[in-house]
């Protein structure tokens, strides 16, 4: 999945820890939404972001692949 800077925005709140392991997924929709102007869903959908149903705990592998690599591709611009 290609990234785009806001889906980075989204992962990023994930990885700093602006976004913590437990949230619910309706706050971090909101915090979404408002603090970064994004949707997380379809990044939980693609199976980047670690949930239970209700919650967010984490990135997953592919997530942390794909926030590494959009961080690289704009090192590299």
């Amino acid at each position: 999945m290609e990234l785009s800077q806001t889906d980075f925005d989204i992962l990023n709140a994930i990885k700093s820890g602006r976004v913590e392991s437990g949230t619910l997924i309706s706050h971090f929709v909101d915090y979404c939404d408002n603090a970064i102007g994004g949707n997380p869903r379809p990044l939980i959908e693609a199976g980047l972001i670690k949930s239970d149903g209700g919650s967010v705990n984490g990135l997953t592998d592919a997530g942390l692949k794909a926030w590494q690599d959009f961080k690289d591709k704009k090192a590299n611009v």
